[in-house]
């Protein structure tokens, strides 16, 4: 059905990602307790816009991908 096609592309699509995106992406908007960019700006060492442009970065390929 529609429902499993697009879990399956989902799937598929986050594994085109790096890990490090793959993670932000996961714990940014697939988990129930979400992660604030300042979360993960700790966590990697690295400034909370880094992260928004990692996200984005990986956003973009995701829409690539599932198109």
């Amino acid at each position: 059905d529609w429902q499993s096609q697009h879990q399956q592309r989902m799937f598929s699509a986050l594994q085109t990602l790096d890990d490090r995106s793959r993670a932000i992406i996961e714990r940014r908007w697939l988990k129930d307790d979400k992660a604030t960019l300042q979360d993960l700006a700790d966590e990697y060492g690295v400034s909370a816009e880094r992260i928004r442009q990692l996200e984005n970065n990986a956003m973009k390929k995701l829409r690539n991908a599932m198109a």
